[in-house]
């Protein structure tokens, strides 16, 4: 379990998968997928830290009334984004036991959705990051994600409304402390 984030929204969202996936008996079945499973969870932690970070505390000032930069946000970020989604990608198209579309085999555990609402709110945030064949494994796995029976419907209708998280737009309203 990661301990500290900027905001503990990233903390809490992640647990609360992790504890879904317990309810829900959504979990890996095995030592090698768990273990897969915390792996990714890792960078995914890592990455929305560093885009949360990078929005709320980099490239917005609450103090001036139009001080938010998306480009310059979007181009900075996009620059850690590059170097580190080579890793996703790899983690992504590891071949699992049994064979499948997911993190774990052909079906879906607690993972595979923190992992799909982390990509999608990267995704939203530099769009340009994503795209090429460098990127056909968390491609594929969209698509896997999307053609899930059980889900379908719900991308087709309101799940393609809006954004899915969080939006690529400052939420810290005041300055708090050191880091401010």
């Amino acid at each position: 379990v990661h301990v500290y984030d900027l905001d503990g929204k990233i903390t809490e969202n992640f647990i609360l998968m992790r504890s879904m996936g317990w309810i829900t008996n959504m979990i890996p079945k095995t030592y090698e997928g768990a273990m897969r499973c915390e792996e990714l969870e890792t960078e995914l932690f890592y990455l929305m830290n560093r885009m949360t970070w990078m929005i709320n505390k980099v490239c917005y000032d609450p103090e001036k009334e139009v001080s938010y930069d998306s480009n310059y946000a979007q181009n900075r970020y996009s620059r850690r984004l590059r170097l580190e989604l080579p890793k996703v990608n790899a983690m992504i198209a590891t071949v699992s036991n049994p064979p499948g579309d997911l993190l774990t085999g052909p079906t879906p555990c607690y993972a595979d959705f923190l992992a799909y609402a982390c990509l999608h709110d990267l995704k939203n945030f530099v769009p340009r990051c994503f795209s090429g064949i460098n990127n056909k494994p968390v491609t594929m796995f969209f698509r896997a994600m999307e053609e899930l029976p059980e889900l379908k419907e719900w991308f087709e209708g309101e799940g393609k409304e809006g954004e899915y998280i969080r939006p690529p737009h400052p939420s810290v309203t005041i300055r708090i402390g050191y880091f401010a």
